[in-house]
């Protein structure tokens, strides 16, 4: 038996996870990432212990604890070495979680796993070589080539979100300026948007969010620009450019099969992927760009806790 958790920003999420992919027995939890590392690393426990309690499952049935977070991880210690978003530095979730289930615990980066969630239930029989992209907070992704997934020299590739799309651009998390995350990621362009309500502007977006900030996200700024608010027409329009500049480079770069893209920014948009692909189709390389194809990412939460619980070790 297999259990898989998905450490986000906002949440944990975990549940048992079948042979063929069917997620059951499903928990959640706030991941209450400020209080640091070790309070996270409890609720995880927590969170799986509520999983057993419920499953009726015995700690030595388990197989597998496959945890996915974002993050750089050392693949030979299961040490988070680095996540901009959770704010751990060498944080050693194999080690602690191994001390305390007598199972194989796993640590993937969080979009590995979700990439290879919907590329192993989903398509496997369609592809050997996808390129995953999921646009949440911040962007994360995922590399698989050849039906496995790609982590570099190191083991800390594909991070997506961080290639320099504009060396002289917006300031990251990461701590660099420019990256495709800060141009893309969800929190960076709520940021923008934020910014400017409270310098003082009004306009269509202001009244889709009915005078409360706090409420705003990116599917009131695609709506706004869609009416066609001065702000969010310069500001979502910048994103879908460099959306679709980014989709070109992968593009160029890789020569997928197929690009499969999800988080938070794309379930809540309406014509994103679309808007970005025809930006994608005007940059790309001609051959490299024949027969790709974009699609939505088909699973949603379950893709990493899918993922994570199967992934190759």
């Amino acid at each position: 038996m297999r259990i898989g958790i998905d450490i986000g920003g906002t949440k944990i999420i975990g549940g048992i996870v079948e042979r063929k992919g069917k997620v059951e027995i499903t928990h959640r939890l706030p991941t209450g990432g400020k209080e640091g590392y070790r309070r996270v690393r409890e609720r995880a426990i927590e969170l799986i212990n509520t999983i057993l309690r419920e499953s009726g499952v015995s700690r030595n049935e388990i197989k597998r604890i496959g945890i996915a977070a974002a993050g750089q991880i050392d693949k030979n210690s299961g040490t988070i070495i680095f996540s901009p978003n959770l704010g751990w530095h060498n944080a050693p979730l194999k080690k602690d979680m191994e001390k305390i289930f007598d199972a194989e615990v796993v640590i993937e980066n969080d979009v590995n796993a979700a990439t290879f969630g919907e590329w192993k239930f989903g398509l496997k029989e369609r592809s050997r070589n996808v390129i995953g992209v999921f646009v949440g907070t911040g962007i994360g992704g995922g590399i698989i080539i050849d039906g496995r997934i790609y982590r570099g020299f190191s083991n800390v590739g594909g991070e997506i979100g961080h290639m320099i799309v504009n060396p002289h651009g917006y300031r990251c998390n990461c701590g660099n300026s420019g990256c495709f995350e800060a141009y893309c990621g969800g929190s960076y362009i709520v940021d923008r948007v934020r910014k400017s309500i409270y310098e003082g502007y009004r306009g269509k977006i202001w009244d889709l969010v009915e005078g409360n900030v706090d409420k705003l996200h990116t599917g009131h700024i695609e709506e706004a620009y869609l009416l066609g608010d001065t702000l969010c027409k310069s500001i979502w329009g910048e994103t879908i450019e460099y959306m679709g500049a980014g989709l070109a480079s992968l593009v160029n770069l890789f020569n997928p099969e197929i690009i499969v893209m999800g988080g938070g920014v794309i379930n809540g948009s309406k014509q994103l992927i679309e808007d970005a692909c025809a930006v994608m189709k005007k940059r790309a390389m001609k051959a490299s760009l024949k027969d790709v194809r974009v699609e939505r990412a088909r699973y949603g939460d379950n893709a990493a806790i899918m993922g994570v619980a199967f992934i190759d070790v």
